[in-house]
C-alpha cells in the first residue's frame, strides 16, 4: 500500500490492525477529496492506454456517490484511442451489448447466457450506476459518459456513450466551480470531503 513501507501484525488481531492502518494510509494517498460535486470532469488518458477497455477507469474513478452532480458529465479525453478493445472479438462484443447500467446488463445476460461476464462487468463499470425499466426498455442515469477519442461519433452513440470532438476541448475551459481537468490517467479515486 505504501511505497517502501510495510504494515505487519501477528495473528488475526494483528492482521486486522495492520489492514486498517494500511487502508487509512491508502485513503490519504490514493483518493482525491473534492469540496463540491462536479458538473463536468475531463479525464486525460495517456497513450499507454490504447483502448476504452483500459481507459474506462477514467470514468469509474469518478463514480463515487456525489462526486458527479446530477446531470453532470464525465469526459474521457484520449484522441489516440481508436477502438473499444484491441482484440476484434472483444471489440465486437462491446459494440454488440453497448454501455449500460447493471439492470439492463443483467437482463441481457439472462437472454444471452453465453455472453462474456468480463465484457458485461466492463460496460457497467464504465457507464456507471443507473436504473432500467424492463417494461419500457428505458435506462436513466444521473450523469453522462462521453468519449473525446478517435472513435467516431456514430460508433460512440451506437454503444450508448456521448461523443465530443477531441479538438474542441481545451484545458482552460475546465477551470472554475464544478469543473475539473484531470491530467493523471484515472490514477486516483475521487470522493467528496465529509
Amino acid at each position: 500500500v505504501i511505497p517502501k513501507g510495510l504494515y505487519a501484525g501477528i495473528g488475526i488481531d494483528g492482521f486486522i490492525a495492520a489492514y486498517k492502518e494500511a487502508a487509512k494510509a491508502s485513503s490519504k494517498l490514493n483518493i482525491v477529496y473534492i469540496d463540491q460535486p462536479l458538473h463536468v470532469a475531463v479525464q486525460v488518458i495517456d497513450e499507454n492506454y490504447d483502448e476504452i477497455w483500459t481507459a474506462g477507469k477514467g470514468s469509474y474513478k469518478l463514480q463515487r456517490s456525489g462526486v458527479i452532480a446530477n446531470g453532470g458529465e464525465i469526459i474521457i479525453y484520449a484522441p489516440h484511442i481508436k477502438c473499444f478493445h484491441s482484440k476484434p472479438e472483444i471489440d465486437t462484443a462491446l459494440r454488440q451489448i453497448g454501455y449500460h447500467c447493471k439492470g439492463y446488463v443483467q437482463q441481457y445476460l439472462r437472454s444471452n447466457p453465453g455472453f462474456s461476464k468480463n465484457v458485461a462487468a466492463h460496460v457497467i463499470n464504465v457507464r456507471g450506476p443507473g436504473t432500467y425499466n424492463s417494461t419500457t426498455g428505458k435506462e436513466e442515469f444521473a450523469f453522462s459518459v462521453t468519449l473525446a477519442t478517435g472513435i467516431s461519433e456514430d460508433a460512440c452513440r451506437a454503444v450508448g456513450l456521448g461523443y465530443k470532438d477531441p479538438n474542441s476541448l481545451h484545458k482552460e475551459d475546465f477551470r472554475g466551480p464544478g469543473k475539473l481537468w484531470i491530467q493523471n490517467d484515472g490514477k486516483y479515486l475521487y470522493d467528496i470531503k465529509k
